[in-house]
C-alpha cells in the first residue's frame, strides 16, 4: 500500500463518469450536535484544493446502475458523509444532516479521455471539495478493457488515512451486492457509530481542558517559543513560492521479510514494530545531522469505542514525541527511548490540538510530521494488490514543512512524503529515508539483531 497523488496512478484511457452525491434541499434538518475544536480550526484554514481520497481497479464488468446503488449504500452508512455545516454567527457553526434515504448519486458521463486527460479532470473535480460545502466526497469512474478504476476525493473533515482504507473493501462488497440484486435497505445497513456522535463527544472532552491541564503543560515544554520542531536540514534556505505545489515522493523501503523480522525484534524488545521503525529513523537522523534528539509530531488514531472501527470519520489526535538518544549505541535502547518517546505524549492525543492552542493562543502549525500506519487486518487488505488499491493525497503548495507516511502492509513497508518545493528539502527528506533503509538493514544484520529476532 502506497500513500501518493493521482497524477501517480496508471489511469487507462477509457470512459470517465464524474459522480456527485445530491439531495432536495428541503431534506436537510438541522442537527445540535457539535463540531470538534479541529473541525473549527479546519474550516477557517483549510487551503483551496485540498483532498484526500482513495483509488482502485474493480476486476468486475461495469454496471452504472449497480456502481451508482453501491455509492449509494456506502453514503447512506456513514453519517459524516450525510452532514455539512453553515455559518452560525460570526465565529461558530452550525451542523446539518440529511437523511440516508434522501440521498443519491448523480453520474456526469464526461467522454472518452486518455488517461492523462482523465488524470486532469478528476483531479480538478476533486479539487473542487470544500469543507463547508456539502457533497464533501467526489467518485470519478474510468471504464478500460479489462474492468474499472474507481477514485474518490473527500475533505478531510469527513475523512481520515483509516477509512481511507476502509473503502476498498467495503466498496467492492457493496458493488459485489449491488450486481447480485441486494436491495438498498439491505445494503445501506451496518452496525457502526457516528463520527459526528463521536465528534460531540469529544467537543465536550476538550472543552474541560484549560490552561493548568497536564496535557496543556505538555505541549507548552515541547512547543519551543511556540513553534513545531522542524526537521533538520530540510527547513530552505529562501522560502519557495507558495504558488509550486510541494515535491512528493514514494517508495517502498522495506520488504516484507525484513518487515517480519524487525517486528519478532521488537517482540522480544517487549513493544511493537512502530517503536523499532522510528528507532531506525531515529538512527538514521543522527548520522545525518549528529543531532541526538527526534522531535517530531505523531497522528494517532481516537478509535477507543469499537463500534467506530469502521466507520468513516476523521478520528485523528496529535502526539508530540521527543525520542532523546544521548548516549546511546545499542539498538535495543534505542527502541526503548523511541517508545518512552511516543508514550510521553500519548495522553495528548484524545485532547483536540486545535482547544490547546486557543489556549496558549499560538497559531502554529506542524512542521515535522510522521505517520506510522500498520494496514494488515484492514479488511480486504489481502485483496489490495489484485486491486491495484492506493490512498490519495492532494499535491499541497510549498511551505516549510515534511510529512512522511509509513505504511506497513503485507508487502512491506512503504515511506511517502511531501516537503517544500526547495533542492535542499528534497535532498534532506531522500536522505532520510535512504538513511532509515540502510539503517533498518543493518540492524537486522547484526548479530544479536539475529540471535533475538529468531
Amino acid at each position: 500500500m502506497e500513500y501518493t497523488e493521482l497524477a501517480d496512478y496508471p489511469l487507462p484511457d477509457g470512459a470517465v463518469t464524474t459522480w456527485s452525491p445530491v439531495c432536495a434541499p428541503e431534506s436537510w434538518t438541522d442537527d445540535d450536535r457539535r463540531l470538534t475544536h479541529d473541525h473549527e480550526a479546519h474550516l477557517a484554514s483549510a487551503a483551496d484544493g485540498s483532498w484526500i481520497g482513495s483509488v482502485l481497479r474493480i476486476p468486475l464488468r461495469h454496471d452504472a446502475g449497480a456502481l451508482r446503488r453501491a455509492l449509494r449504500a456506502w453514503i447512506a452508512r456513514h453519517e459524516a458523509l450525510r452532514t455539512t455545516v453553515s455559518r452560525d454567527g460570526e465565529s461558530s457553526w452550525r451542523r446539518h444532516l440529511v437523511a440516508e434515504d434522501a440521498v443519491d448519486v448523480d453520474p456526469q458521463p464526461r467522454g472518452e479521455l486518455t488517461g492523462s486527460a482523465a488524470h486532469d479532470l478528476i483531479a480538478d473535480f476533486f479539487a473542487g471539495v470544500t469543507p463547508d460545502r456539502w457533497p464533501h466526497c467526489r467518485f470519478a469512474t474510468v471504464v478500460g478493457d479489462d474492468g474499472f478504476v474507481l477514485a474518490f476525493g473527500a475533505d478531510h473533515s469527513v475523512m481520515d488515512a483509516y477509512s481511507q482504507l476502509l473503502f476498498f473493501g467495503e466498496i467492492v462488497e457493496l458493488y459485489e451486492r449491488a450486481l447480485a440484486g441486494d436491495r438498498d435497505g439491505e445494503m445501506a445497513a451496518l452496525d457502526v457509530g457516528s463520527h459526528v456522535d463521536h465528534s460531540a463527544a469529544a467537543r465536550s472532552l476538550s472543552e474541560v481542558v484549560d490552561a493548568e491541564h497536564p496535557v496543556v503543560a505538555h505541549w507548552r515544554e515541547f512547543l519551543h517559543d511556540g513553534e513545531f520542531p522542524a526537521m533538520e536540514g530540510a527547513s530552505p534556505q529562501v522560502p519557495a513560492s507558495s504558488e509550486l505545489p510541494q515535491h512528493s515522493l514514494s517508495r517502498w523501503a522495506v520488504r516484507p521479510a525484513d518487515a517480519d523480522r524487525m517486528e519478532r525484534l521488537c517482540s522480544n524488545l517487549g513493544t511493537g514494530p512502530q517503536s523499532g521503525v522510528f528507532a531506525a529513523i531515529a538512527l538514521a537522523m543522527r548520522e545525518r545531522t549528529g543531532s541526538e534528539r527526534l522531535r517530531f509530531v505523531l497522528p494517532m488514531h481516537t478509535r477507543s469505542d469499537r463500534r467506530h472501527a469502521g466507520a468513516v470519520g476523521w478520528y485523528v489526535g496529535l502526539c508530540p514525541v521527543d525520542v532523546d538518544l544521548g548516549g546511546v549505541t545499542d539498538f535495543g535502547e534505542v527502541v526503548a527511548r523511541t517508545r518512552a518517546g511516543i508514550s510521553g505524549g500519548r495522553g495528548c492525543v484524545k485532547t483536540s490540538f486545535a482547544r490547546v492552542a486557543d489556549i496558549l493562543e499560538l497559531d502554529a502549525e506542524p512542521r515535522f510530521v510522521m505517520s506510522y500506519v500498520d494496514v494488515r487486518k484492514v479488511p480486504g487488505s489481502e485483496r489490495w494488490p489484485e486491486w491495484n488499491a492506493r490512498a490519495l493525497r492532494s499535491p499541497e503548495p510549498s511551505r516549510d514543512e515534511v510529512y512522511l507516511w509509513l505504511v506497513h502492509s503485507d508487502e512491506g513497508i512503504s515511506v511517502s512524503a511531501r516537503c517544500g518545493r526547495s533542492e535542499r528539502s528534497l535532498l534532506a527528506v531522500e536522505s532520510l529515508i535512504t538513511g532509515f533503509e540502510k539503517t533498518f538493514t543493518e540492524v537486522l544484520g547484526a548479530p544479536e539483531a539475529l540471535e533475538v529476532g529468531a
